[in-house]
């Protein structure tokens, strides 16, 4: 069993390699050959749009011109690249190092990607209105100094001149003038109340030059960060990271190609050497078989000799449980036989002294029968002397008269009718006394039949009467219940053995109480409690096994309760125990009404009421 679940297993395993290897030798799809071949020139055109980027928006910001169209078809080209790059590529499989670092990689070079083009979205932002309000300046400056002019606003027009002049010098690659200068003249500028009743042309020249100071810091830093954002170093990194992975997948498919031709020779030749081995068992199976062949020819022969044998060992263990069950019961039988023979003896010695007197009764009534015959047998024929015949038939009648007063014949014949009255009485007792020991050991040997519980208690109760008369009082609360389906003489012997266990429990004096009643709507239970001195807990769970026994040597087989139990058992029933040390114990039979699956409790319990019984108590009594 243990070499063909470690087969089975073994050609599992080499059916799963071999699954293995075919699925590791497939060749990568074309997409990955393709993807492999084309992501170094989008990573290179990736970053030749993003250097061409940053110098169109440096051009711009030198020249003070806006970004343009091209800047931003540049700026939405590089945003979409990364979305753009062979996926195949990232569902290779190498080590997980290798997987780490192309994931890495790419997610580095997206993230630098993303934040390179967000900030060159908000340089084209940041220099259009730049170059819009340096536009603005050029070319609206003058006209707003001719209109504070025409106003008589010389002061103003002549600080506005200045701002702007400052203005177009400050937003030059190489300014003159101060920022600060700048916005004190804003501030001078916006204290002039009048200069606010302008037009709105004045507002929009303050609000340009306002953007001026504040963007162009701004945009020239962002211009050095996006210039040194490392957009090609990570590309670089991606590129590396992809061609190192499609190395790895190429040279593990060609690993597991060499390995599936290797696998394939070891396959061949281990199934070479299978059949080989296949072959070798073939012959043995054949001799086997022959071998069966001809022990099947004598197989019917041993199995019958194993089966007598079998039949031989079961017949000697049920004689053996026959002989303990019937030494239980002839040790019970052993307690009752004195009892049993004083209560038979005592109404024998009676009816053999009334036999004796009606004896003496009779031979009155024989003389008495006799003179009365004598005195009406003569007869007138055989005298011929009337007078003679007449004086000895009255001599004869004198004497029956003697004898009826002499003898009080009147009064023996009523002493001889009570005598009769009595005989009958104690045969009657001697009949019941015999009917009971029958119940008890047969009961017409009925295996199952109908039986009143309580009547068999006062059969088994009148059988030990004279174990119990001088140990107990007992107490019978008997209800009404229905009879039920068992086997009568078992159930006897149940209730035999646990009174007999209850009187002898009774050290001096006490009592045992037997109440029956219906324990529920299929059973019926029988309760025989005791005042005797109880058994102690650690022994309760043992007095059911065969052989345990409390009493002294010889007293007891320790069968008693095991029999008990078993009967019970047989007859699906229950045998529950309570008991207290020093105040008695309370045994309850709790038994069905109606019989279920008999046969086989007689057949495990008839051998202990066997003939051989009867005949050694018909043989005791």
């Amino acid at each position: 069993m243990k070499r063909t679940a470690f087969a089975v297993v073994v050609a599992f395993a080499a059916l799963g390699l071999l699954v293995s290897l075919a699925l590791e030798s497939r060749p990568l799809p074309v997409e990955v050959h393709v993807a492999q071949y084309t992501i170094v020139s989008d990573l290179e055109r990736i970053s030749q749009d993003f250097r061409a980027l940053v110098t169109a928006l440096r051009a711009a910001w030198d020249e003070m011109q806006p970004p343009g169209e091209g800047a931003r078809a540049l700026l939405a080209r590089v945003s979409s690249q990364p979305q753009q790059l062979p996926q195949s590529l990232f569902e290779l499989r190498g080590n997980a190092s290798q997987e780490a670092r192309l994931h890495n990689s790419f997610d580095g070079f997206s993230g630098t990607l993303n934040d390179a083009s967000k900030l060159a979205d908000e340089l084209l932002t940041d220099q259009t209105e730049y170059t819009a309000a340096v536009t603005f300046i050029r070319e609206s400056g003058a006209r707003v100094i001719q209109q504070m002019r025409d106003r008589n606003l010389d002061r103003a027009a002549a600080d506005t001149f200045q701002l702007v002049v400052g203005t177009l010098d400050f937003a030059g690659t190489r300014p003159s003038v101060q920022e600060s200068e700048l916005r004190r003249l804003l501030v001078t500028l916006g204290r002039d109340q009048r200069v606010d009743e302008m037009p709105e042309d004045v507002v929009r020249l303050r609000s340009s030059i306002e953007t001026i100071l504040a963007k162009k810091d701004a945009i020239r830093s962002k211009l050095e960060q996006l210039g040194n954002t490392p957009v090609v170093a990570y590309g670089t990194s991606l590129g590396a990271a992809a061609q190192d992975l499609y190395r790895i997948a190429v040279a593990r498919v060609d690993q597991a190609r060499l390995m599936l031709a290797v696998y394939a020779v070891v396959l061949l030749l281990a199934v070479g050497f299978v059949a080989f081995r296949l072959h070798g068992s073939y012959r043995e199976i054949n001799r086997a078989n022959s071998e069966l062949a001809e022990l099947n020819e004598s197989l019917e022969q041993r199995v019958s000799e194993r089966t007598n044998e079998l039949a031989g060992t079961l017949s000697d263990l049920k004689e053996s449980q026959v002989q303990l069950v019937q030494a239980e019961k002839m040790s019970s039988l052993g307690q009752l036989v004195a009892g049993i023979s004083h209560e038979i003896n005592t109404p024998l010695l009676y009816l053999a002294n009334n036999a004796e007197l009606i004896q003496e009764r009779v031979g009155l009534m024989r003389q008495f029968i006799s003179a009365c015959v004598a005195a009406f047998s003569i007869k007138s024929e055989e005298f011929q002397d009337r007078a003679e015949y007449q004086a000895k038939f009255v001599h004869a009648l004198k004497d029956v008269k003697l004898m009826l007063r002499d003898e009080d014949l009147e009064a023996s014949i009523l002493e001889a009718e009570d005598l009769a009255r009595d005989s009958i009485a104690g045969l009657g007792e001697l009949t019941e006394m015999a009917q009971s020991l029958k119940d008890f050991s047969r009961l017409d040997r009925a295996p199952v039949a109908s039986f009143d519980v309580n009547a068999g208690l006062d059969k088994t109760l009148l059988i030990a009467k004279n174990i119990i008369k001088h140990k107990a009082n007992v107490n019978k609360f008997y209800g009404e219940i229905p009879e039920i389906q068992c086997s009568p003489s078992q159930i006897n012997q149940v209730f035999l053995n646990i009174i007999t266990n209850a009187s002898q429990a009774i050290e001096s004096f006490g009592e045992i109480a037997i109440t029956t009643r219906v324990h529920d709507a299929n059973h019926v239970g029988i309760r025989i409690s005791d005042t005797g001195c109880g058994i102690p807990e650690e022994n309760l769970s043992k007095i059911r096994d065969p052989f345990f026994t409390t009493k002294e040597v010889g007293t007891g087989t320790g069968l008693g309760l095991s029999i008990v139990d078993e009967i019970i058992r047989s007859h699906h029933g229950q045998l529950l125990v309570e008991s207290q040390v020093g105040k008695g114990s309370v045994f309850t039979i709790v038994l069905p009404i109606k019989s279920v699956a008999m046969a086989a409790a007689n057949a495990a319990t008839e051998a202990a009421f066997a003939e051989p019984a009867d005949e050694q108590l018909a043989e005791a009594v």
